[in-house]
C-alpha cells in the first residue's frame, strides 16, 4: 500500500516531467527570431577605419549614433530591407537600402572622405579627443540609447544638414519644449508642463537673465516662474528670461542636448533650480 509521503513524491515527480516537457514545447515553438543575435552596422572610412560616432537615421527616424568602434546594432530583424542615412562631419554622406538577412551579420557602410587627400604623412600618436567627446556629449548619447538617460541629441551632423538660421530653430518641435516670444521679440523656451522656464547652458555655463541668476521677488519666488500674462498678450519678459537667440549664433553651434525634466539629468550639467529642465548648447568647430 502505498504512503501518503510516496503518493505526494509521485505527484511531485510527475509535475516535475510535465514541466520539463512544456518547457521543450515552447522552446520548439518559440520562434526563431527571439534568440536570434543582433546584426551590427559598422561604418567605416574610405581608408577602412572605424568612423567613430557616426550619425545613423533608419527609415527616418530619430537618428542614433555609432559607437567608438563605429558600430551601431540594428536589432534582431530579419528579413527587412532599410532605407538608411548615414552622416558624419568631414565625409560624404551615404544614403540607400541595407537588406537584413537570415543570420546576425555585420553590415558595412564606407563614407568616402570630403576632405582634399595630400601626400602621405606619417604621424606617431594618440588620437586626439574632439571637444565633444571631452564634454562627453557623446557618451551621455550612448547612455540614451541604452535607456540610462531621457533627453534629446542634437549633433553636429543634423545641424549642418538643417542650415538653421537661429538657435531656437534647432528647438523647434524638440519634446517637452515649448517656445515663446518675449516683449521684444526674443525666444524664450519653457519645460514640460509650461509652469517656468528651462535653464540653458552655454558649454556647460549657466547663462542669466539681464536681472541675473538666482533672483528672487518681492513674495521669494524664484524669476525661474514666468511672470502673470497682460490680457490677451502670449508675451513674457525679457528681463526675467533668457533669449535663446541673443547669446549664440547658429553658425558656431556645434550640438545641443535637451532634457525636459530635470529629475533626469547628468551630474555633470545639473544646475540650481533645474525643475522645468535643461538646454544644453555646445558650441565650436563642427569639422
Amino acid at each position: 500500500m502505498e504512503t501518503d509521503d510516496e503518493t505526494g513524491g509521485s505527484v511531485h515527480r510527475i509535475s516535475a516531467m510535465r514541466a520539463v516537457f512544456l518547457t521543450l514545447a515552447l522552446g520548439v515553438l518559440a520562434p526563431a527570431g527571439a534568440f536570434a543575435q543582433m546584426t551590427v552596422l559598422k561604418v567605416i572610412g574610405s581608408d577602412s577605419v572605424p568612423v567613430p560616432f557616426a550619425w545613423v537615421s533608419v527609415q527616418g527616424g530619430t537618428a542614433s549614433i555609432a559607437d567608438e568602434r563605429g558600430q551601431l546594432s540594428m536589432g534582431a530583424s530579419r528579413h527587412q530591407t532599410l532605407t538608411v542615412e548615414v552622416r558624419r562631419i568631414g565625409y560624404k554622406p551615404w544614403f540607400g537600402k541595407l537588406e537584413l538577412l537570415d543570420t546576425a551579420t555585420v553590415l558595412t557602410v564606407m563614407l568616402p572622405r570630403l576632405a582634399q587627400e595630400l601626400a602621405g604623412v606619417t604621424v606617431t600618436g594618440e588620437a586626439v579627443k574632439g571637444r565633444l567627446q571631452l564634454a562627453g556629449f557623446y557618451d551621455r548619447w550612448l547612455m540614451r540609447q541604452k535607456g540610462a538617460l531621457s533627453a534629446t541629441f542634437i549633433g553636429p551632423e543634423e545641424i549642418e544638414k538643417r542650415h538653421p538660421s537661429r538657435a531656437s530653430d534647432l528647438l523647434q518641435g524638440v519634446l517637452g519644449v515649448s517656445l515663446m516670444h518675449t516683449e521684444r521679440g526674443g525666444m524664450v523656451a519653457k519645460g514640460t508642463g509650461g509652469s517656468c522656464f528651462m535653464k540653458v547652458l552655454l558649454d556647460g555655463q549657466p547663462l542669466c537673465p539681464p536681472v541675473g541668476c538666482n533672483v528672487m521677488t518681492t513674495n521669494g519666488q524664484s524669476l525661474s516662474r514666468p511672470p502673470a500674462r497682460r490680457s490677451g498678450s502670449d508675451t513674457t519678459s525679457d528681463a526675467l528670461t533668457v533669449d535663446i537667440n541673443q547669446f549664440v549664433d547658429p553658425s558656431d553651434i556645434t550640438a545641443i542636448e535637451v532634457y525636459a525634466r530635470g529629475g533626469n539629468m547628468p551630474i555633470s550639467l545639473q544646475v540650481s533650480d533645474n525643475a522645468c529642465g535643461v538646454i544644453a548648447i555646445w558650441t565650436g568647430s563642427r569639422r
